[in-house]
């Protein structure tokens, strides 16, 4: 069994700002990547925050609205039960970083040939020309038959549902997101890990003090592979780079509004889905069905 943990840190110094020049988020990301049996360090990485994670992040610190409303993942992949983009519909809860995609985009041909990120990316949503359910960078997590269908408790791990060829005997699912494994934790702690408490003014220590959200985020043995074995093939069965997403949800859609009250089933829709980092790799192939990935992933502020 072939087990990695991915262990990223957003952290900012002078250095760090000065390549990541003017125009970009006030954090950075340092990732490094060890080997979950080992431990063994494969390499370190560095992640972006992109142009809409800024602007959200702008504008919830200086209580602004949007200044430009970019295209949602919702409305350039099809989502089932979507709503009008922001502003024609707004959001019933606070749009947050909630949800993660993949994608190929990240390498190039060489394992080792990983592409520099600009704020202006994003895992792309277009499609193959010619083609219905083959995408040229995203890969859905799960892409199940109607009778294979995600059962209720999946259904709160994976998100951005797509129906491809509805009501014929090739009907399909595709699920493009992902839910954290773990809600994201507060720490505020000085540097030796003792945590910090409201005694910090009358403490006399010499330590900064470090601020992070950390979450932890899986790539298990059941994503992807269904997606590889019924559209692109295993010679195409690998990703290279990860998208942490902002948006927010709407949960009042019925799915059986035909059954008793007791027995409704009403899940989670999100809307208005951004991009907001974006963490390139060397392509790490998945032909491998044993291949699973555990991230550790942590935003210092």
């Amino acid at each position: 069994m072939s087990n990695k943990t991915i262990s990223m840190t957003d952290k900012v110094n002078h250095f760090d700002k000065i390549l990541m020049g003017d125009h970009s988020s006030p954090r950075k990301t340092r990732i490094i990547i060890k080997d979950h049996d080992t431990g063994e360090v494969l390499g370190e990485y560095h992640n972006k925050v992109l142009v809409p994670g800024s602007q959200l992040t702008a504008c919830k610190e200086f209580g602004l609205d949007p200044e430009v409303n970019f295209p949602t993942y919702n409305t350039e992949l099809g989502l089932q039960n979507s709503k009008p983009p922001y502003p024609e519909t707004q959001p019933i809860n606070q749009p947050i970083v909630c949800l993660w995609c993949a994608g190929k985009s990240g390498a190039g041909s060489s394992a080792n040939e990983i592409n520099v990120v600009s704020i202006t990316d994003r895992i792309d949503p277009g499609l193959v020309e010619g083609t219905l359910n083959k995408y040229t960078d995203i890969v859905p997590f799960r892409y199940v038959t109607k009778n294979g269908d995600l059962d209720r408790d999946e259904r709160d791990v994976y998100f951005g549902r797509k129906v491809y060829d509805e009501g014929t005997a090739s009907e399909r699912y595709a699920y493009f997101f992902k839910a954290f494994d773990t809600d994201p934790v507060l720490h505020v702690r000085y540097l030796d890990g003792t945590e910090v408490t409201d005694k910090m003014y009358t403490v006399d220590s010499s330590q900064e003090v470090e601020i992070y959200v950390e979450m932890r985020l899986s790539v298990t043995r059941q994503d992807f592979r269904d997606y590889f074995d019924d559209v692109t093939g295993w010679g195409d069965a690998n990703i290279s780079t990860i998208s942490l997403l902002t948006g927010w949800y709407d949960n009042t859609i019925c799915e059986n509004p035909e059954a008793e009250e007791s027995d409704r089933i009403y899940y989670k829709w999100y809307q208005d889905v951004l991009p907001f980092s974006k963490f390139n790799f060397g392509q790490e192939q998945l032909s491998n069905l044993n291949r699973a990935l555990d991230m550790i992933y942590q935003v210092y502020y």
